[in-house]
């Protein structure tokens, strides 16, 4: 059963904490929020070193969803991802994403 997925890029770990603040405010179970730093400060992300987002354990494999931030993450960049299971709709998570300062924000349902 398809998931609906949610992604958003911030410049910053602060604007990634205040949307993952704002997401859990909003009714998003915590459980449900993945945030993701640079591999730098992310100690997930330092276990695989020379691994994009997109290739720690556990991240969906297709590519055409991942593409759209994976760079921007392996940049330096702060991905918050919102798994809301197959009933919730996205897209009131993608625009308090944008409102938050996602730079970018990708949904696959």
């Amino acid at each position: 059963m398809a998931h609906n997925v949610v992604a958003g890029v911030f410049a910053s770990l602060d604007a990634a904490e205040r949307a993952r603040g704002r997401l859990i405010e909003a009714g998003v179970s915590e459980s449900c929020i993945a945030l993701s730093a640079d591999l730098s400060t992310d100690d997930i992300a330092a276990e695989y070193p020379g691994q994009c987002f997109t290739n720690q354990p556990g991240q969906s494999s297709e590519e055409d969803f991942a593409e759209p931030y994976a760079d921007a993450a392996h940049a330096g960049g702060c991905v918050v991802r919102v798994d809301l299971g197959a009933k919730q709709d996205g897209a009131p998570v993608e625009v308090l994403m944008r409102d938050c300062g996602a730079q970018q924000t990708t949904w696959r349902h």
